[in-house]
């Protein structure tokens, strides 16, 4: 038996709105996040959910909150399914980057895989923390479908890994956008995507951000 997994990303965040990046400070969704998540707990209501966990950070747990509450579902929240902790960038805009780590925002930029928050940790690290709670919560839920509330560097890794996309080559994998869908299932010890940052059911109200998190 396998174990499904319904990743979602978390809607546009204030973080986004504003091109901040976040990492682990925990602003809110905007008004088109909270949008997004209503559209998204309306395209799975029919959608069988055993569990539902989330990052404990708010944007991504007001994301699946519709979803717990359409399925009359508790959230089990962990600190494990956060974004990258970003260290001396928490909070700190897209031009700042730019400006006072020129070298390594153009790393996280154009060669992600590589790339490590000054202060904070890498992406290599990010992807180990996330691969490692994506298994542990995929082993306790055999044969059930379960819900993940996340952020966009988790899910991106963790699609990297389950390809064996080597981390040099991480910059070719896109960003999944806001309230998006990957699709996993786990058996045997192994993760297969069956599909990468769904977002058709946004309609118009889709968002994507390229460098935001």
């Amino acid at each position: 038996m396998s174990t499904k997994l319904l990743i979602i990303r978390h809607g546009q965040s204030i973080g986004n709105l504003n091109e901040r990046f976040l990492g682990h400070t925990d602003l809110d969704l905007s008004e088109k996040g909270y949008k997004q998540a209503e559209a998204t707990a309306e395209f799975l209501k029919n959608v069988h959910i055993d569990k539902i966990y989330s990052s404990d950070l708010i944007r991504a747990y007001n994301t699946v909150l519709p979803i717990a509450k359409s399925h009359n579902l508790k959230i089990i929240t962990s600190k494990n399914l956060r974004e990258i902790y970003a260290g001396e960038w928490e909070n700190k805009s897209y031009a700042f980057l730019s400006e006072h780590f020129p070298t390594e925002y153009a790393a996280w930029k154009n060669d992600i895989g590589n790339a490590k928050c000054n202060g904070g940790e890498s992406v290599t690290e990010l992807s180990k923390r996330i691969y490692a709670e994506f298994e542990k919560i995929a082993q306790e839920n055999i044969g059930k479908t379960v819900c993940i509330g996340t952020h966009a560097t988790p899910i991106r890794t963790f699609y990297a890994a389950c390809k064996s996309i080597d981390k040099d080559e991480m910059h070719q994998i896109p960003w999944a956008s806001n309230a998006s869908i990957t699709t996993a299932y786990y058996s045997d010890g192994k993760f297969e995507i069956e599909e990468y940052g769904y977002d058709l059911h946004l309609g118009e109200i889709s968002s994507f951000f390229s460098s935001n998190i």
